[in-house]
């Protein structure tokens, strides 16, 4: 079974190829901004016998990359019969496509009950019951996401990258930044945790399960219980992918 796996976020777009669970392999990611309709024909024809399997957070490109890929693809929704006992949510068309592949990925290892934190442009939190099932969460803006917040809401901040400064007491103005972009970012992670944690029934401790990009930086605030993922979602279309084509 010859997969091509898809992440299509609001940054950046990542893809992979697998040909089976130990043979996942990141083959690269392009930013979402430059996506063209020629990109997503190339794209095709470098996998002319792969099976696309998509996670989009921007609906636009979907019909454009079904029809590139006509006949041999699978859009990720909360509408896929293949999924219809993954949920404990009311309107499952409604989640993003990344969450419920993180929430497949999670579910079919057996990482459950669990807060899913995923580190992107959104700081998305999503969480499993003691069933493995999708039951909600929480989406907060990511780090990039706060920082270019303040910095395109005052005038005389200047432009920063957000990496980790040496002390929380700031000596300049660009460290002040990134140790309040970066202390407001690991402090909102940590407290939405514990929140989330909270709502399970007694005696039910979630797994804290971190991915995306910022997912280091996240897992510093929360110590040395949680389970670093990088390619969840990857993993997820995988096999979402497999159940699609078991039931042709």
């Amino acid at each position: 079974m010859n997969l091509l796996l898809v992440d299509l976020g609001n940054t950046r777009i990542k893809w992979a190829t697998a040909q089976g669970r130990a043979h996942l392999r990141v083959a690269g990611e392009h930013p979402t901004a430059k996506l063209t309709p020629a990109w997503i024909s190339r794209l095709t024809k470098r996998h002319p016998r792969h099976h696309l399997v998509l996670a989009s957070v921007v609906p636009r490109w979907n019909a454009i990359f079904a029809r590139a890929f006509r006949g041999r693809a699978t859009i990720v929704s909360g509408k896929l019969p293949e999924l219809k006992h993954q949920f404990a949510y009311p309107n499952p068309a409604e989640l993003g496509a990344d969450r419920i592949a993180a929430a497949v990925a999670a579910h079919d290892a057996g990482l459950f009950p669990a807060v899913i934190v995923a580190c992107g442009t959104a700081t998305a939190y999503t969480v499993l019951d003691a069933k493995g099932r999708l039951s909600g969460g929480a989406i907060a803006p990511g780090l990039q996401a706060q920082l270019g917040a303040l910095l395109g809401a005052t005038a005389q901040l200047p432009a920063t990258t957000p990496r980790t400064p040496r002390s929380a007491l700031a000596k300049s103005t660009r460290d002040a930044i990134r140790a309040g972009v970066i202390l407001s970012f690991q402090g909102g992670i940590k407290e939405s945790v514990a929140r989330l944690s909270a709502t399970f029934p007694r005696g039910q401790k979630p797994r804290v399960i971190l991915t995306g990009g910022n997912a280091k930086l996240a897992a510093q605030a929360l110590g040395g219980n949680v389970m670093l993922r990088p390619l969840l979602v990857l993993e997820g279309l995988y096999i979402i992918g497999e159940r699609f084509l078991k039931t042709e």
